[in-house]
């Protein structure tokens, strides 16, 4: 035989060898894509079974973390979906790219979804009926009956067949089966045949979690409860735990304290028609911890009004109350979209969103009660202008102390509004326009991801230096505001004239990182002029930042002076 006949009939050998080699790999990827069972009995197929689990979260979402994996064990889609399968890089043939590899794990794992539904899984069980207060039976409305929330979505009697219709497994099917009768594998075409195979399970995956699980609702939810778009309800519930809240947290009963002004807020303004509220629970996290923040640090109370908890209880700083998150119940499928880490970014920016919520409200009601004695004093005055020269020496010397408030009010009111508005609103409206026009789960969410992202970022959550100096200035309001609600009987002009030169500096330092050429070039650069335009509008705090107008800073000299 001629060289080249030999030649020849190696390389039919060596197609011939391929082929079957193909054949088992078709066969494979039609148990995947078609029944979404993984059959590979001798570990071939570069879809593997992923048997260890990661453990590497962080303290602060272990516990819930924990719950969502003991929820995996009870739940065989959901774990396929989260932690089961991976792409084995030693079993790839090296003309698969990656990508394809990625997007036919995909559609295995959305089959194996769509064809075993598993109604009743929940991420996190519901506000327990023993945490109502006695007698709360709008509270109970809230509810079904059975403890499920009204009129959401029921998957109890929900076929396969209904979320994966037998004529779209028959197009899976037919197309892999195009695939393996050919002589020859064509790698264009088996690109485009698992392209399209997902297009089908990401369309049939998306009609599942936003159309029958109402994602919409669930996403309009998260923003009213974790971004404070319910801003009356907030309000009410930050007046109502007011008083709770000038103490330390007792660390036994912190959460069961505070449970009762949330549910009273919830009475006086959460309608019945709400049928989300039940999903929203509140949490103390990582409670038991020292704050970073001494107790000596803040207003002390008075030692009779500390909790009878002994030395554990005095330990925990009046900040502790910073730990206040909230949870929300997610039930199958939606813990598809919403996972543990998806939830732990809008704790983070709830947590972030109800301190500052909780300064400005501070500083509100401290502006209300001096006015309140103000007009008294005034009316006093009035009265009698002979004897009323103490009254207009305390009016006077308060003058210095409301400068400083309207400064510590003028920065977290624009704040306030610029997360609110700007960054809250503007992102919302961006996500609502991408959830109408597209029909692939994976493409909402990455859009999801992209929205969580901004928000983190363009609230400069992201930024340690800025966030941390966003902190110190909270505090320092709160100092504030409790140390000049005890200026009448004890008044204590070095220690406000510290919180105010504290206040002065940290404002300085936030406007000079804000307007750093570090920042300045950063894909974050139009948000913080954004910022910067609503801080800075006509040069006043830039002025005040820099120490300009230091009228409104108590000197102990001037103080002195005064008195």
């Amino acid at each position: 035989m001629p060289l080249w006949g030999s030649r020849t009939a190696k390389l039919h050998s060596e197609d011939r060898l391929l082929w079957h080699g193909h054949q088992v790999m078709f066969n494979q990827l039609t148990s995947w894509m078609v029944y979404g069972i993984l059959q590979d009995q001798y570990s071939e197929f570069f879809i593997r079974r992923q048997d260890d689990r990661d453990g590497d979260n962080d303290s602060s979402q272990r516990d819930f973390s924990d719950k969502f994996m003991h929820k995996l064990a009870k739940d065989t889609s959901l774990a396929s979906w989260h932690t089961r399968f991976l792409v084995s890089l030693d079993m790839l043939p090296e003309y698969i790219h990656m990508r394809v590899a990625e997007s036919i794990l995909f559609a295995g794992k959305a089959i194996r979804v769509l064809r075993n539904p598993s109604p009743g899984a929940t991420l996190q069980e519901h506000v327990s009926q023993g945490q109502n207060p006695k007698g709360s039976h709008r509270m109970q409305s809230f509810t079904g009956g059975s403890g499920a929330p009204k009129d959401l979505p029921n998957f109890s009697n929900i076929s396969a067949e209904e979320l994966l219709p037998l004529a779209e497994a028959d197009k899976i099917d037919a197309m892999l089966k195009d695939l393996k009768h050919s002589s020859e594998f064509h790698k264009r075409l088996f690109e485009s045949a698992v392209g399209s195979i997902r297009t089908i399970a990401a369309n049939h995956l998306w009609q599942l979690v936003v159309v029958r699980a109402d994602l919409n609702g669930h996403l309009k939810a998260l923003k009213d409860y974790f971004l404070l778009a319910k801003g009356d309800f907030f309000q009410c519930f930050l007046e109502e735990s007011r008083q709770l809240m000038r103490l330390p947290p007792r660390q036994s009963t912190a959460e069961a304290d505070l449970m009762i002004p949330f549910q009273l807020a919830a009475l006086k303004t959460i309608g019945e028609e709400d049928k989300y509220f039940t999903r929203v629970s509140l949490r103390m996290l990582s409670y038991g911890m020292k704050s970073s923040t001494s107790q000596k640090d803040l207003q002390k109370p008075n030692a009779s009004e500390l909790p009878s908890q002994g030395k554990a209880a005095s330990e925990l700083a009046l900040d502790g109350w910073d730990n206040i998150a909230l949870e929300y119940s997610v039930d199958w499928p939606l813990q598809l979209f919403f996972t543990p880490d998806v939830l732990s970014k809008y704790r983070k920016v709830f947590q972030y969103l109800i301190r500052l919520k909780r300064t400005q409200m501070e500083l509100e009601k401290s502006w209300a009660a001096v006015m309140h004695k103000d007009h008294a004093d005034f009316s006093d005055y009035c009265k009698d202008r002979k004897n009323g020269s103490a009254t207009q020496l305390r009016r006077q010397r308060s003058k210095p102390l409301w400068r400083v408030r309207e400064h510590m009010a003028f920065l977290i009111r624009n704040l306030q509004f610029y997360i609110q508005v700007d960054v809250i609103e503007s992102q919302w409206n961006v996500l609502q326009s991408h959830v109408q026009d597209s029909h692939d789960f994976t493409e909402l969410v990455s859009f999801h991801q992209e929205y969580l992202s901004a928000l983190v970022s363009q609230s400069f959550l992201d930024i340690g230096s800025v966030s941390r100096i966003l902190d110190s200035i909270m505090k320092l309001c709160l100092q504030f505001c409790w140390s000049i609600e005890q200026y009448e009987t004890r008044p204590n002009i070095s220690e406000i004239d510290h919180i105010t030169e504290e206040f002065n500096k940290k404002s300085n330092s936030l406007y000079t990182i804000l307007r750093s050429s570090r920042l300045a070039g950063s894909q974050r650069a139009p948000f913080l002029r954004q910022f910067l335009m609503r801080l800075n509008f006509n040069s006043f705090f830039e002025t005040t930042a820099r120490g300009v107008m230091n009228s409104g800073r108590l000197r102990p000299s001037t103080a002195g002076a005064q008195l």
